[in-house]
């Protein structure tokens, strides 16, 4: 059984229909501990109750910019009741690009938008009312992968390589990787697709001779023989990906923001745990249809190698500043805003220290 992540429009905010969203809940808490047994009938109840004694608080909002193992704290809070037992339901929808995430949160058509810090920035320094309230990868996962004929970055001169789009991160990540290894950011030409699957797919097709890539993909590229000849977090370590929101949406619902950044939490500290190692691989492997050897080789490289998401969701005021003036080099604007700008780490500091957690830094 797979979860289908049904696009109304491909360009534009994509969602999951009512029924869609049940069939994830449902197959999510089936993937959770191997000793429950729950019947389908009392998960279905289960999913419109919360636990005795916590305040409904409804639902919230997720646009994410489709499924892959950068979500998978989220898939794991979903499957184990986190949400549920904090009081919120969390419904997940599929914007398929980062920029269309910050519009979806500019437009209040989604509470909580899971985007590219650069997006996120680039739209608070235009003037949007939008800020990053949470890390969510804060070590950038991505390989570069190429067919089996080329051995080394220095030989993609003058090719075609893969990111998602002139001033997004995954541009900054390649220039980092081409000029560490000789390269000009110039010395190739560029192909524009928005999500890793469409990065693989242009690669796989031969339209391109490199591409970004994320795990699970990533794995399935080297898999298919396309393997990866550098990892990004080894020339440029920026945080990746955060949650944005509307700075009226946070203060009117600040509840449902803490609930869901709370739950959020829990997800990280139950995927670290390794007695969730099967089980968190049964998730990514539905939720992402992704094959049992790259989600098991993603496990590995998420948890144990990069540890991808920060325990305490912290967002570096400190890197993110250097992620802003990164941007003033792509031409997304001329003078770098101030973190206060485009940052409010406030709810996610107040929720660690709830939950214990040592705080890394913000």
């Amino acid at each position: 059984m797979t979860v289908n992540f049904v696009a109304r429009r491909r360009h534009g905010a994509a969602s999951l229909p009512i029924a869609g969203f049940m069939t994830l809940g449902l197959l999510l808490a089936a993937c959770g501990s191997s000793n429950s047994s729950s019947t389908t009938t009392a998960a279905a109840a289960s999913a419109t109750t919360t636990t005795a004694g916590v305040k409904n608080l409804g639902t919230v909002t997720l646009s994410q910019v489709g499924p892959d193992a950068g979500k998978w704290p989220i898939y794991a809070a979903i499957s184990e009741g986190f949400f549920k037992k904090l009081g919120i339901s969390v419904t997940l929808s599929v914007s398929h690009s980062s920029p269309t995430g910050v519009q979806e949160v500019l437009a209040n058509s989604v509470n909580i938008a899971e985007v590219g810090d650069t997006d996120a920035i680039s739209a608070a320094a235009q003037g949007g009312s939008v800020v990053l309230v949470a890390g969510e990868e804060n070590a950038p996962p991505y390989t570069i992968n190429v067919p089996k004929s080329i051995t080394s970055i220095s030989q993609l001169k003058g090719k075609k390589v893969s990111v998602a789009a002139p001033t997004n991160i995954t541009q900054l990540y390649w220039n980092a990787v081409a000029e560490g290894n000789g390269l000009k950011p110039t010395d190739v030409t560029y192909q524009y697709s928005p999500t890793t699957g469409d990065r693989f797919a242009a690669l796989k097709g031969g339209v391109v001779q490199a591409a970004i890539l994320l795990p699970p993909f990533s794995f399935e590229a080297a898999a298919a023989g396309y393997p990866s000849i550098a990892l990004v977090s080894k020339y440029l370590p920026y945080p990746f990906t955060a949650f944005a929101v509307s700075p009226a949406w946070a203060s009117a619902n600040t509840d449902k923001l803490e609930a869901f950044l709370k739950g959020y939490l829990m997800g990280i500290k139950w995927l670290y745990d390794p007695a969730n190692k099967d089980a968190a691989i049964s998730i990514l492997v539905k939720t992402t249809n992704s094959t049992q050897s790259a989600a098991s080789q993603s496990y590995d490289f998420y948890v144990n190698q990069i540890k991808a998401f920060p325990t305490d969701g912290s967002l570096p005021a400190s890197e993110m500043a250097k992620v802003a003036q990164a941007m003033v080099g792509l031409g997304a604007f001329k003078q770098a805003p101030p973190t206060s700008k485009f940052m409010d780490t406030s709810y996610i500091t107040k929720v660690a220290q709830e939950l214990g957690i040592s705080s890394s830094g913000s």
